[in-house]
């Protein structure tokens, strides 16, 4: 049986939370009407499916497959057709550090061993763009894609990366459907001299799918 995912009746939607399985359930209520995610490109072990008690998605992918159920394929090439695709859902790597995938595994970093690295934003912005194209193959006009990203420190230069996806999203024919803000408690942090304000936020954007190139001014 399909778990049915609803907004409540006179519920306030807010744009941030502390908690990620709101701002999904959120997102399900809001803009997925068959109430889940078609597909995974990024599954890795699917563990915030299980905490926050979401329905797993019916295809599940990832470069480097780390659970039962999960075909190899790299989110920048799937093996789909075109305009087969209702709903995505997109959690991809955000940290840049340098590290190579296999260093990053083996490293001691505790960050690096949980998180693949991008060796540069370049190379993350390749991917980004890489995989939005993909995207927007696979997906039916009106398809929806949660986008995750989260804005980075790199050699003492600012990233702002979740303005960056918008106009890159746009750019490959997605209209910025709606933003969600997540807030951290607590991060990670190192002993390094802090010059920007830490950040304790992420962001899930919602992109919808266009037929027509959208025409936008900001």
């Amino acid at each position: 049986m399909e778990k049915e995912v609803k907004v409540r009746e006179g519920e306030i939607i807010k744009t941030i939370s502390f908690n990620e399985g709101e701002i999904l359930q959120n997102i399900l209520g809001l803009h997925i009407p068959d109430g889940y995610f078609e597909l995974d490109p990024c599954y890795s072990t699917g563990a915030f499916y299980r905490r926050f008690d979401i329905r797993e998605p019916d295809l599940k992918f990832d470069i480097d497959p780390q659970a039962n159920g999960v075909l190899h394929a790299d989110c920048r090439d799937l093996p789909l057709e075109d305009g087969s695709i209702e709903s995505i859902i997109f959690d991809p790597p955000f940290l840049i550090g340098g590290a190579t995938y296999k260093e990053s595994k083996e490293g001691s970093c505790k960050i690096a061993k949980r998180f693949t690295n991008f060796t540069s934003f370049k190379e993350l912005k390749e991917m980004y763009s890489s995989s939005l194209r993909e995207f927007n193959r696979i997906l039916k006009p009106g398809g929806q894609l949660a986008f995750k990203c989260q804005d980075v420190v790199s050699g003492g230069k600012q990233h702002f990366t979740h303005c960056w996806v918008m106009y890159e999203a746009l750019r490959h024919g997605f209209y910025p459907k709606d933003l969600f803000i997540l807030l951290a408690k607590s991060r990670m942090t190192d002993r390094r001299k802090q010059q920007h304000a830490r950040k304790f936020h992420s962001y899930w954007w919602v992109f919808e799918k266009k037929e027509n190139k959208i025409k936008y001014v900001y």
